[in-house]
C-alpha cells in the first residue's frame, strides 16, 4: 500500500497539514502561538475540497478572533453591557 505523507502549507500565519486517511481528507490547522492543532472534525473525498475547507476554517478562526478583541475593547469602555457582550461572543 503507498503511504502518503501529510503535506503542509503556510496560510496567513497558521501552518496547514491535510492528512489522508483511507480515502479520505482531513485537515489540522496551527495557529501561530498554539501548540495543538484545530479543525472541523470532517472528512473530504477530494484534496481540493479539504484545501478550500481548511481555508475557510482559517479565515472564521481570524474573523472570530479579530471580533472577540473588538467586542472585549467595546466592554471594558462601557459601549456595550455584559450581556450584549455574551450574546456577541455566543458563537454556537
Amino acid at each position: 500500500m503507498l503511504k502518503i505523507e501529510p503535506k503542509s502549507v503556510a496560510y496567513h500565519g497558521w501552518v496547514i497539514t491535510i492528512v489522508m486517511s483511507n480515502d479520505e481528507f482531513s485537515f489540522e490547522c496551527y495557529p501561530p502561538t498554539f501548540p495543538d492543532f484545530c479543525n472541523d472534525g470532517l472528512a473530504y473525498s477530494t484534496l481540493d475540497d479539504v484545501l478550500l475547507a481548511a481555508y475557510q476554517f482559517v479565515d472564521r478562526e481570524i474573523a472570530i478572533l479579530a471580533l472577540m478583541g473588538i467586542v472585549k475593547e467595546w466592554v471594558e469602555n462601557g459601549n456595550i453591557s455584559e450581556e450584549e457582550y455574551w450574546q456577541l461572543t455566543s458563537f454556537d
